[in-house]
């Protein structure tokens, strides 16, 4: 309606200015401006009844598109919440698989320790029993040669001892007593 006030102002402005002048018709300012103001009717008019329709239905389908918009856009705002709601479960999921994957790592890290060691022990044990054995082994051998040796320095010195003990009469007597047991057994 407004807009109807401001052409009609636009038109009769020039035309009361001319008739200011002192044209002396009065009617003629009237007659000429309400003439202006059919005209600009008449042609809004045709302009509205022409250009009705396609604007209505321009203006209905552009109502139409931006509520479908505004539909598409709340359900991709619905299906990305709805995504990263799945991702962050996925990542809560994630960081208690992480957890208990580590968890797991250590329990085995903690069982090939306890494992390791126990071998560890086990090979020691192996270790020490035949290094005891190797020791048992030298001595045995220690024992013995030392008694070869000593069965050894003992004949030496039994033999030293009878030597400067047993004088050429003991010998003779000794070689005689020999040889009389040989002939009894003959």
């Amino acid at each position: 309606m407004k807009a109807i006030w401001l052409a009609g102002a636009w038109i009769l402005l020039p035309a009361l200015a001319f008739g200011a002048e002192g044209s002396g018709d009065r009617w003629g300012f009237w007659l000429f401006g309400a003439g202006r103001f059919f005209n600009l009717a008449l042609v809004v008019a045709v302009l509205v009844w022409a250009a009705g329709k396609p604007l209505a239905n321009f203006f209905e389908n552009r109502s139409q598109s931006i509520r479908r918009q505004l539909q598409e856009a709340r359900k991709a705002r619905a299906e990305a919440e709805a995504k990263l709601a799945e991702m962050e479960a996925r990542m809560s999921a994630l960081s208690d698989a992480v957890r208990e994957v580590r968890e797991e790592a250590e329990e085995q890290a903690r069982e090939e320790r306890r494992r390791l060691t126990e071998e560890a022990g086990r090979d020691a044990e192996k270790i020490i029993d035949r290094a005891g054995e190797e020791i048992r082994g030298l001595t045995r051998a220690a024992h013995l040669e030392l008694r070869r040796h000593a069965a050894d320095l003992s004949v030496k010195l039994a033999e030293s001892r009878i030597r400067s003990e047993i004088g050429d009469e003991d010998r003779k007597r000794m070689f005689a007593g020999f040889v009389d047991r040989l002939g009894a057994r003959g």
